[in-house]
């Protein structure tokens, strides 16, 4: 073995040892716990703010999703068990003009919302789920102005209205259903896809 070869391994041999006294020493040297504060400030100055940022802005979207469902749920709530008593007051022929005045104030204000909701969408089919809903909803007003006036006494009227009115209350149901998971795309909760088929358990 000659002299470099010697020499070498006895400097690795130092340096191992030196390694191994500063792992297992009571106290760490002075530069070593320098080192390690000013590393922990470059993380809490340079990482901490981008993750708070991040932290912020998915705390923003899912305070987003909370209100707009709970707020589009209520006044959809509303309308569908104020169109179901409008229905049944038209098919007794009685007056109904103060109930579709309350329908589509309600269908203004659910197209209002749509509206704000819009910049919040990140694909094509928030918004389009969202003017489905408005021409969903104005489609079964449509039905009440259609039969205003007209008699829906005999079982055969009143047959024919009813289809009228469920044809057009169907029509509500997939984009209504499709806009409620695209508000929860937005807030990243992964809602189930309207075309899922459950399986049972």
């Amino acid at each position: 073995m000659s002299e470099a070869t010697v020499e070498e391994t006895g400097g690795r041999r130092r340096r191992g040892k030196a390694v191994t006294a500063f792992l297992v020493a009571d106290r760490a040297p002075m530069w070593f716990t320098v080192a390690a504060l000013l590393a922990g400030s470059a993380g809490t100055y340079l990482i901490a703010p981008r993750v708070n940022a991040e932290f912020e802005a998915q705390k923003i979207k899912t305070d987003f999703v909370i209100r707009n469902y709970n707020d589009l749920r209520a006044k959809m709530e509303d309308f569908q068990s104020l169109y179901v008593v409008t229905v049944q007051k038209q098919v007794a022929g009685e007056e109904i003009r103060a109930e579709v005045t309350r329908l589509q104030e309600l269908v203004a204000r659910v197209g209002a919302q749509n509206i704000a909701m819009m910049p919040m969408f990140t694909t094509a089919n928030g918004p389009k789920a969202a003017g489905e809903v408005t021409v969903a909803m104005n489609g079964m007003l449509t039905v009440l102005f259609a039969n205003a006036g007209k008699s829906i006494a005999t079982e055969q009227e009143t047959a024919a209205y009813n289809a009228q009115v469920a044809e057009a209350t169907q029509k509500l149901v997939k984009p209504l259903l499709e806009l409620y998971v695209r508000i929860g795309d937005v807030g990243r909760l992964r809602p189930t896809p309207t075309n899922t088929d459950l399986r049972e358990e």
